[in-house]
């Protein structure tokens, strides 16, 4: 059970925390990647994009003349950041009003559902037909309302959508076992895992928080599933890229998978002759935080000033040089290692996530109901007294034939709405009842 609990601590790392807050595992200023730019910081400006190997902003016009170029174009997300969400669609939008092609290559699927996605795009069946077919809500944790823009531009434009992901049941039992783990068919039915690339293996090291030293056996299961999924979708956008030679085929995956070329983009760069590129999300405070070497800066400048007081040259204006760095002090940015992708987009912190997320696994309906197979520490459920081994009957006094009609529920509550879980526990049924905040909130309140 320990062993199962690691896999899912990893996979919310990498959905939800790929870069730490922590500056001791700060992900975003690692010296990889990029040979031309990975010692070169920086400064990732809110709301600008910022092309780090010609080492100017652009606007979105230019960035996408020069996107455009690419055969394979990744863009990273924070699969809970609707503003990743945002910026992935409007290089679609941006792309297609250009006159291009374009293909979506997308992480929450695998090629079996690649039916369901043609059917979906080209008008044959409508969404809820779609969800069903493509069992979206058993085969992607994340809240559907994401992706909707997306999937409904793609079906107005009739962009063709395909799943380039491997099926989840592979990286589960390699991050439990090992690749040791698998039989023969099962090593046979997956890409090639290629695990050797020293400076992909560090940004894993550090975005896992150092798990290596304190656990290295499991650390080594949980890479090379982590590997396997670059090499699925790597070897997957390929296949796309080739079998629609004119498109620009933009792939959409979290940004672990994207970020410093190291995990699809080195798939790419060692098993074809594709051009590509990398977009980035960076999220940006809105305020400007000095750090202590500016607050020396300005100190001694002070001083200067101080010392010219009373002349002429102190009363007229400071040259252009100076005047822009001091308005680069007063511009919300981030400082960031300019190989973190190629083009990088600074964004605004999201207070909180858009759509509610509960924090827990249940099993399928048995005759007793859904049981509670896992609940994440730290989440709603958690707060809420939600329990490994509950069985839920209802939910907001509805019943529900199956996982995926619960699920796809759940999907659609918001924040600040009611909801009600009837639970048997220890053989007895247990009404949990509140208002859906989040985990910071909950805190807040139980404080007072």
């Amino acid at each position: 059970m320990k062993t199962r609990l690691n896999v899912i601590i990893f996979l919310l790392i990498f959905s939800n925390m790929l870069f730490a807050k922590d500056e001791q595992f700060n992900t975003e200023r690692l010296p990889i990647g990029n040979p031309n730019t990975k010692f070169n910081f920086c400064p990732v400006k809110l709301n600008k994009i910022f092309d780090t190997n010609s080492g100017v902003d652009l606007d979105f016009d230019s960035l996408i003349n020069k996107l455009k170029k690419y055969r394979v174009i990744m863009i990273g997300e924070t699969h809970t950041n609707d503003l990743n969400h945002q910026v992935q669609l409007k290089i679609i939008k941006g792309l297609v009003e250009a006159n291009q092609t374009v293909c979506l290559a997308l992480e929450m699927f695998t090629p079996a559902q690649n039916q369901a996605l043609n059917d979906y795009t080209s008008g044959k069946i409508n969404e809820d037909e779609f969800l069903h077919q493509a069992d979206y809500f058993n085969s992607w944790g994340h809240n559907y309302r994401y992706y909707k823009p997306i999937f409904d531009y793609a079906r107005e434009k009739n962009l063709k959508m395909f799943g380039v992901n491997i099926n989840h049941s592979y990286s589960s039992k390699i991050g439990r076992g090992g690749l040791k783990s698998l039989s023969e068919d099962e090593r046979k039915s997956i890409p090639e895992i290629d695990s050797s690339n020293v400076e992909h293996r560090f940004f894993i090291k550090v975005a896992m928080e150092g798990m290596d030293a304190t656990m290295p056996a499991q650390f080594r299961k949980i890479y090379a599933a982590q590997c396997l999924w670059d090499a699925a979708m790597g070897n997957g956008a390929i296949k796309v890229a080739h079998e629609h030679s004119r498109a620009n085929v933009v792939v959409l995956a979290g940004s672990g998978h994207v970020a410093y070329n190291l995990g699809i983009g080195k798939i790419i760069k060692t098993r074809s002759n594709l051009t590509f590129a990398s977009v980035v999300c960076v999220n940006v405070q809105d305020t400007v935080k000095e750090s202590l070497m500016m607050k020396v800066k300005k100190s001694i400048d002070k001083e200067k000033m101080k010392a010219k007081k009373g002349t002429k040259k102190s009363a007229k204006m400071p040259p252009m040089g100076k005047m822009s760095k001091m308005m680069m002090t007063e511009t919300p940015h981030k400082i960031v290692i300019a190989s973190l992708a190629d083009f990088l987009w600074g964004l605004p912190e999201e207070k909180r996530e858009k759509y509610p997320s509960f924090g827990f696994s249940l099993s399928k309906k048995t005759e007793s109901g859904f049981e509670v197979k896992r609940v994440i520490p730290e989440t709603i459920a958690e707060k809420q007294g939600i329990k490994k081994g509950d069985i839920f009957l209802t939910i907001d006094d509805k019943d529900f034939v199956c996982l995926s009609d619960l699920k796809k529920y759940l999907h659609y509550k918001n924040w600040d709405e009611t909801i009600s879980f009837k639970i048997l526990r220890d053989s007895e049924e247990k009404l949990i009842e509140f208002k859906i905040e989040s985990v910071e909130d909950i805190n807040k309140n139980n404080l007072k």
